[in-house]
């Protein structure tokens, strides 16, 4: 038992033998793990790029070239839109003109029918009053219009339109001497019609935006001197409706410049060119 005792006493007088060892040990231990701690790099940021604050050559280069760019843009963009309103403006007066040269149309299409009308009551009438002195009135009063229009010199045109007048004239006296005074009478109207055209021509010396469509008072028989264009309106620029052949017959029911509105045998309407037609005489 006393053995016994003895082991125990060296148990519990152990640990207070080496306590201070232990310490000594542990305080090393914490003391190398701070000396290591402190040996360790600190961890640096990430190195961010160098941002130049002003742009390079080549980039201001770039910017000016797209500036210019963007004013030459914003300067054919305003002259496409002055062409666009120049053309607007345009396109209205157009209109209006054709607005108006429609309304003068159909005042013309108006008056030529009227006029038709009234050239059917003056052929009755010269019918009806073609007496041997009515007949004799008529062919002498034509004559002194033809004589007053030599007191000027004619143009070409004029001197085709003289030449007709005259024809008409010739056959007018013809028939009146065959006691024919019907015919005498027709004839003497159409002379007067050629007449009075070369008058009315002389007033507008140059082309006249003015110048209408004038009716004959009677309708004009002629035929066609050679192959002539029948045209849509009274120039020459103007679409051709079809051919007349030479000696073709038509009717001249009125006239505006230099240009004949007839009616062919077919009753096809246009315009021709007074010289390409003569008077029509006879049968």
């Amino acid at each position: 038992m006393k053995g016994f005792s003895i082991e125990m006493d060296k148990l519990y007088t152990l640990p207070q033998v080496s306590a201070r060892p232990v310490s000594c040990w542990i305080a090393l231990v914490l003391l190398g793990l701070n000396i290591t701690g402190c040996s360790f790099p600190k961890s640096q940021p990430p190195e961010l790029p160098v941002i130049s604050p002003e742009p390079s050559m080549k980039e201001q280069q770039e910017i000016e070239r797209l500036q210019k760019l963007l004013v030459e843009k914003e300067v054919e963009k305003e002259a496409q839109q002055q062409e666009i309103e120049r053309l607007q403006k345009m396109l209205a007066e157009k209109e209006a003109q054709i607005r108006i040269q429609q309304v003068r149309q159909q005042d013309q299409a108006k008056t030529l029918q009227e006029t038709s009308n009234q050239a059917v009551h003056t052929q009755v009438k010269l019918r009806r009053l073609a007496t041997r002195p009515a007949a004799a009135s008529t062919i002498a009063e034509a004559e002194v219009a033809m004589e007053n229009l030599k007191s000027s010199q004619f143009t070409e045109s004029e001197q085709v339109m003289q030449s007709q007048a005259q024809r008409f004239l010739s056959a007018a006296a013809a028939s009146y001497a065959e006691h024919n005074h019907v015919a005498a009478m027709e004839y003497a109207a159409y002379a007067r019609g050629f007449i009075d055209m070369i008058k009315n021509n002389r007033t507008f010396k140059v082309p006249d935006p003015r110048r209408v469509t004038t009716p004959f008072d009677v309708p004009i028989p002629l035929r066609a001197a050679t192959n002539s264009n029948l045209r849509q309106k009274p120039m020459l620029g103007a679409a051709v409706l079809s051919i007349i052949k030479k000696d073709s017959p038509m009717t001249a029911e009125s006239y505006q410049g230099d240009w004949l509105r007839i009616q062919t045998a077919e009753g096809q309407s246009g315009w021709v060119l007074n010289t390409l037609v003569e008077a029509q005489v006879g049968k």
